[in-house]
């Protein structure tokens, strides 16, 4: 899976460190307020930098938020890993669907949130953001079912797309709508529950 090819902004050039760092103040403020509140006059702030700096690249919210989720779907696409693997996929499924195998910023409410109102748009913010709400269980989904399929435990029928967006969804579920904690006893039960069920007529003998 490759990362999306960044398209050169309109603006003047900034300098690599002073960009960065508006960049990641723009998605430290979308894990601490979400999208709709969260302002270009707080990310210069954060940041240290001052709007005249931001409008010299970005003429608008807008444009650094699609820039700021673009760095991250980048850094999820070079960095994110999942554990190795444990030798059994239901361990492999608890393992990578606690919050502890996510940067602590993407486990807040209000990035979550604030991702899937970002992702309603049909501009470049949305896209970027839907991109970032899928890779991430997308990527672990592939991962963890390739090594069950190594070891033999389910067939080349067993659908990473339909477990990524089962997980995807239970866990928005939780943090959105049920307003509660994604903990160890919400994942076993998510993982015992739901997602080995719908694997089971996959597998090739053996129990879980």
């Amino acid at each position: 899976m490759s990362a999306p090819v960044e398209a050169r902004p309109p603006g003047r050039p900034l300098d690599t460190q002073r960009e960065s760092a508006l960049l990641d103040a723009a998605l430290e403020l979308l894990s601490e307020v979400g999208y709709e509140r969260l302002s270009l006059t707080e990310v210069c702030r954060r940041a240290r930098a001052s709007t005249k700096t931001v409008y010299r690249r970005w003429a608008n919210k807008e444009q650094l938020m699609a820039a700021a989720l673009r760095r991250a779907v980048c850094r999820a696409v070079d960095e994110h890993v999942p554990q190795a693997s444990s030798g059994s996929l239901r361990e492999d499924l608890l393992r990578n669907l606690l919050p502890s195998a996510l940067p602590e910023q993407q486990r807040t409410p209000q990035y979550i949130s604030g991702l899937l109102v970002a992702a309603s748009g049909g501009d470049e913010v949305g896209r970027m953001a839907k991109e970032l709400c899928r890779l991430q269980h997308a990527r672990m989904a592939e991962t963890v079912l390739g090594w069950a399929r190594e070891r033999g435990e389910i067939s080349a029928g067993a659908d990473p797309v339909l477990v990524a967006d089962l997980a995807r969804g239970a866990l928005i579920h939780q943090v959105l709508v049920a307003d509660s904690q994604v903990d160890a006893m919400f994942v076993r039960s998510l993982v015992d529950h739901v997602l080995l069920p719908v694997l089971a007529p996959c597998r090739n003998g053996g129990s879980w």
